[in-house]
């Protein structure tokens, strides 16, 4: 493997941790009473100051508005599909049905739609190795979220906005790898300007009937800080390294990390058929990203023959 696609898969690893923080947060913020498209809004918003105020700061500025004059159309479509179907549909998702199946639904829906794409712009079939890895990751996200009767597959109005959302997900990888929109500063801030613009539309008219407490702040800016700036910034550079299909597989490995935390930091252990849903995306992983043929093996293995 080169060190670009290596470099690839950290920056699609680090997108993962940061991710890992969207449904708790979101969900807090909702017992506090914000509503998901203020929540979708704001998150963003305070994004888009923290990276303007960065880019201003900085010689960045005048990239920044080159940017936009030359590709404004490109940051337009994936801003699009990036930020308001996968905010807007997701944070409402979450509103309404439990997390495990939000992100069951949405990341299942997003891995199998960016091998779709790929294949059909490469136009061809999957191969052995892309089939392995989705049927693989999707049994191990069941594994891990349907522990306990989690998941409700009965469709309604928070299934079919997951599944919105992954689909849009999936679309934003694969055109912002197609349509080169590169990863850098200029572009994170493009992205949060046109992605304010297209939350703003739910958003507007809808009365915050809550008092903004220190707390609700603080979760709106990890928000902001974490998934938002971080997860996009690995993720947009990600894109640039490898393949939008390999970055979603290893944004799987997501729940892996939360599983890691838990019994880190809290102490919490998940059960075995948890462990072994996290063990099934990681080989999922292993197989897509690092293939192993029969000499390769012998290599490792002198004794077959």
């Amino acid at each position: 493997m080169n060190k670009t696609k290596f470099s690839g898969i950290v920056y699609a690893l680090l997108a993962a941790i940061f991710n890992g923080a969207v449904g708790v947060l979101s969900v807090k913020l909702f017992q506090s009473g914000v509503s998901p498209s203020q929540v979708a809004f704001y998150k963003c918003f305070i994004g888009l100051i923290i990276v303007l105020s960065i880019i201003m700061l900085s010689p960045k500025r005048t990239d920044f508005i080159k940017f936009i004059r030359t590709r404004w159309y490109i940051v337009l479509v994936c801003s699009f599909f990036g930020f308001f179907i996968l905010y807007h549909f997701e944070t409402d998702a979450y509103s309404t049905i439990n997390v495990s199946t939000v992100v069951f639904i949405l990341f299942g829906s997003a891995t199998i739609f960016s091998f779709i794409l790929s294949a059909f712009a490469e136009k061809r079939f999957f191969n052995f190795k892309e089939i392995q890895a989705m049927i693989l990751s999707v049994i191990g996200l069941y594994l891990i979220f349907s522990e306990g009767g989690n998941i409700d597959l009965t469709v309604n109005a928070g299934l079919i906005n997951s599944l919105i959302a992954g689909l849009g997900y999936g679309l934003f990888l694969f055109l912002s790898k197609k349509l080169k929109l590169g990863a850098g500063v200029p572009q994170l801030g493009s992205l949060f300007l046109f992605g304010c613009l297209f939350l703003y539309f739910p958003v507007h008219g809808d009365i915050l009937n809550v008092t903004i407490t220190f707390e609700i702040f603080m979760m709106l800016l990890l928000l902001a800080i974490l998934p938002t700036i971080g997860g996009f910034w690995c993720t947009t550079k990600a894109l640039t390294l490898t393949s939008s299909q390999s970055v979603q597989l290893i944004e799987l490995s997501e729940p892996i990390f939360a599983i890691i935390f838990s019994v880190i930091f809290l102490g919490q252990l998940s059960s075995p058929i948890q462990y072994l849903g996290g063990g099934l995306i990681f080989i999922a992983i292993l197989l897509h990203e690092f293939p192993l043929s029969f000499s390769k093996i012998k290599n490792i293995f002198p004794v077959i023959r």
